[in-house]
């Protein structure tokens, strides 16, 4: 029975919330119509209970909150109030985010006032995940075999010698951003922010052939890098105005690239006396035999897609290294134990990456009177 009772009581104000909520859209109704035949004095009031409630309670829908604040604004331009009217169509632009008016119904006092007001976003907020695939760009060559006779195989692309397969994988890895982008002029926009890049390469490097044409010796590496970069873009968009359909862009710009971590995650060595890396002798960074400071430029072209006012991105891009990623005064000194048990030297090498991401872009708005109105 006490059950039955608390079934009615929430049956009752669910029911007393509709009619509550048809109460208040047919007073939207009738300020509209009381708006066209001009009579103006009463509308605020007729309006002022559904605003002031949440739509769960009973009050306007989001829909309907833009229509009575529009409502609002044009009833306050024409009995000039000027504060209230301003008041309303910064509510309506709180509500509904670049509102566009219809020249068919808006009068040219509404566009006038809405031309007063900052309507477009303030920035953005672009988050972008990917993957990379690492195309390490040889500067100069070093081993302690012929470099002329056996060269190195990246990321498993390359001449084997013999039956020794490269062990090498594609060179994968993956990285997140968060940038900050502002529109200046023309479709151009600006922006920085902060990326987390993971990226490796691999390296099988060969020493010696027997007379079978095998070789003697083949080591293997792979070295993964973490880095924290700092970019900063120019971006083009066709299209920058355009409220539907694809957006495409173009994309140049400069990173400062500080590493992280770099380490073997894997190396080894077949031939002669065996030999794997034990996990204790890993790391690159605390022997000095890579730089922590790089920088890149990089290119992209991708495409937006429009969601409200909003976007969802595809992009493609490119990185260019600029600097040498290994401290040549370490090559051979700084870790001896790599170059005589794994027989293996490091190239000098600038990290290229090829890569690929979706994100998701967020307008940040604030509107307010343009300072030169004020």
């Amino acid at each position: 029975m006490h059950m039955q009772k608390i079934l009615l009581s929430v049956f009752l104000v669910g029911l007393l919330g509709v009619a509550s909520a048809q109460t208040q859209s047919q007073k939207l109704s009738n300020a509209e119509r009381d708006y066209e035949e001009g009579r103006l004095t009463n509308i605020p009031q007729q309006l002022e209970e559904g605003l002031a409630r949440k739509a769960r309670d009973g009050g306007f829908s989001h829909e309907e909150r833009i229509r009575a604040y529009k409502l609002l604004t044009k009833v306050y331009i024409f009995i000039d109030d000027e504060l209230k009217s301003e008041q309303s169509l910064v509510s309506l632009l709180k509500e509904d985010k670049e509102h566009k008016l219809n020249p068919l119904e808006d009068p040219a006092e509404l566009y006038f006032l809405y031309e007063k007001f900052r309507y477009k976003p303030i920035f953005r907020l672009g988050l972008r995940v990917g993957a990379n695939k690492s195309f390490p760009y040889v500067l100069q060559t070093f081993s302690p075999s012929n470099t002329l006779q056996y060269k190195k195989i990246y990321n498993g692309r390359g001449d084997r010698y013999g039956t020794a397969n490269p062990a090498g994988s594609l060179g994968l890895g993956y990285w997140a951003e968060l940038m900050g982008e502002r529109h200046l002029l023309w479709g151009v926009e600006a922006g920085t922010g902060f990326q987390v890049r993971n990226s490796r390469y691999d390296v099988d490097n060969y020493i010696g052939l027997s007379d079978g044409n095998e070789p003697t010796l083949v080591s293997f590496v792979s070295n993964q890098q973490l880095y924290l970069r700092f970019p900063l873009f120019l971006r083009y968009n066709y299209r920058y105005f355009s409220e539907s359909g694809v957006i495409p862009y173009a994309t140049s710009g400069f990173s400062y690239d500080y590493l992280m971590d770099a380490k073997y995650v894997e190396a080894s060595r077949r031939g002669g006396t065996s030999y794997t890396l034990p996990n204790s002798n890993n790391n690159l960074k605390s022997t000095e035999m890579v730089n922590f400071h790089s920088a890149s430029v990089f290119w992209a072209a991708g495409v937006k897609l429009r969601i409200n006012t909003h976007f969802l991105t595809l992009e493609c891009r490119y990185d260019k290294g600029l600097f040498n990623y290994i401290n040549e005064e370490n090559r051979w000194s700084g870790v001896p134990l790599f170059t005589s048990d794994l027989g293996f030297v490091e190239d000098d090498v600038a990290l290229d990456m090829l890569s690929f991401s979706i994100g998701y872009t967020y307008s940040v708005y604030s509107p307010k009177k343009l300072k030169e109105f004020r």
